[in-house]
């Protein structure tokens, strides 16, 4: 005599453990996404903060180079700009390298004291 056994699914728990692995993996790729967006916004804040002053006081020498050459090279003198985060204040370089051709450098510095301001005009 044959004993015949109840036919078992068994399936649920096989269903559920592949429900919560595809889960579990969907939020780690959403969430490896969210935390690179925020990493790369956070550095772009941070890239115009430190910015925020450098690229006026660049361009305020350079408008400065059009009115015409520094007295002497290297020529150095300080600038301070208002930014959001305070005063920040730089010193500005002219340097020439080649015939007409000048190099400007800005650099942050923690005060002008002792450096001559940036003048309104070069030549006469």
């Amino acid at each position: 005599m044959k004993t015949i056994r109840p036919r078992r699914g068994g399936y649920a728990l096989l269903l559920a453990l592949v429900f919560v692995v595809m889960t579990t993996a969907l939020y780690g790729t959403a969430f490896r996404q969210s935390a690179s967006a925020i990493r790369i916004q956070e550095a772009q804040t941070l890239q115009r903060l430190r910015d925020e002053g450098s690229i006026p006081a660049i361009a305020r020498a350079l408008a400065l180079l059009e009115t015409g050459i520094p007295p002497v090279s290297p020529y150095v003198c300080g600038l301070t700009m208002n930014t959001s985060s305070g005063s920040r204040s730089y010193r500005i370089t002219f340097v020439l390298e080649g015939k007409g051709q000048w190099k400007v450098v800005c650099t942050p510095t923690t005060s002008t004291f002792g450096l001559l301001p940036l003048p309104l005009k070069f030549g006469l």
